[in-house]
């Protein structure tokens, strides 16, 4: 299912998504000497007026929706939306409380799931329209991290030309929802450790692979990262492999990209042709998840001499997977400039203290 597939309403944060917010504070920003959209605006809202609703749903404390709409129309853009909602006009509700979502909801005739926000706040926006049970789509023009590195939308975009383009995607799986699956798989408590630990490395890797220029989705990343381990717990004394048994699992529900980051991910499939992984989140979250060893973030070259016992009838392939190993290190820290050793220090430096 496409991201916009049953929206019929796209709202649009004001302050820092539609325009710029650089003026003075204690004035509605319609008095301000000079107003000036963010680059963008306008060609996003040409594009998608008349195929959705368009609305803006903002938090300014100082501003009315009449002031607001009069803003945008010094810079060309009220003509394209619909309806403006304030604190002022819905009973002092404020993004990311559900009353705001909601009460917009009533206000335009909807059900939640017709609606997507669009906004640069990763928790007033993104966080609070997905507890409402809208979509969302973080507009990231500084290209951060999401906090924590918890992605909680459904896209990213770091401009809002590419908004068009997005909405068409697939739609992946919340967070909660690759939550629930993993309890349904009967997930123990260490196995949602580990894969919140090897998500939120993924998420990190591909995003500063991201600002480096590779063509990488951190999203599908983080959401990969999730989901990898997803049937470990019920193969348990099968005959197919739990990386094997998550793809089919993950295919049948049409999640071809997920269920590729589940097949590759297991440990000498680096080794085997036609197995190993292929994809920049394929190989981004077949190395995150050998950098997690019982709650730490350590590098790979410590975990050699375990797998050495662990594997110890199979001391051949230990040895080529000690070779394989550093090459695909390369071409991950290549693109940043890295080494491994400060790849690993800055993970570590990210999952446990933040950006």
């Amino acid at each position: 299912m496409e991201i916009s597939q049953g929206v019929e309403v796209i709202a649009f944060d004001w302050g820092g998504t539609l325009m710029k917010g650089s003026g003075p504070q204690d004035r509605p920003m319609v008095e301000w000497d000079q107003v000036e959209a963010v680059e963008g605006a306008a060609e996003i809202l040409s594009a998608l007026y008349g195929r959705f609703r368009l609305v803006v749903c903002t938090n300014a404390e100082i501003s009315t929706a009449e002031q607001v709409r009069a803003a945008l129309n010094r810079v060309g853009l009220g003509e394209f939306i619909e309806a403006i909602f304030t604190p002022q006009e819905l009973e002092n509700a404020r993004k990311p409380e559900k009353g705001f979502f909601h009460a917009v909801e009533r206000a335009l005739g909807v059900r939640s799931e017709a609606v997507l926000m669009v906004g640069d706040d990763a928790l007033g926006d993104v966080g609070g329209a997905v507890l409402a049970g809208w979509r969302a789509v973080w507009f990231n023009p500084q290209r951060v991290a999401a906090p924590a590195l918890q992605p909680l939308g459904d896209a990213e975009v770091t401009c809002l030309e590419e908004l068009t383009e997005v909405l068409q995607n697939r739609r992946l799986p919340g967070a909660d929802q690759a939550r629930l699956w993993l309890l349904e798989q009967h997930a123990t408590a260490n196995l949602l450790v580990h894969v919140e630990m090897v998500a939120a490395l993924s998420y990190q890797i591909a995003v500063w692979l991201r600002n480096s220029g590779v063509m990488v989705n951190p999203l599908l990343a983080h959401r990969g990262g999730l989901l990898h381990d997803l049937c470990k717990i019920s193969a348990r004394g099968g005959h197919i492999l739990h990386g094997d048994l998550a793809a089919d699992w993950l295919q049948a529900r049409g999640e071809t990209e997920l269920a590729g980051i589940a097949a590759t991910h297991m440990l000498f499939n680096l080794l085997e042709e036609g197995k190993r992984p292929q994809t920049w989140e394929e190989k981004i979250v077949y190395y995150a998840d050998k950098l997690v060893e019982n709650g730490q973030v350590v590098p790979f070259s410590r975990r050699m001499d375990a797998l050495r016992q662990r594997y110890s009838m199979e001391q051949q392939r230990v040895d080529r997977l000690a070779e394989a190993i550093p090459v695909l290190e390369r071409e991950l820290t290549a693109p940043l400039g890295w080494t491994i050793e400060q790849l690993v220090e800055r993970l570590q430096q990210s999952f446990w203290k933040g950006n």
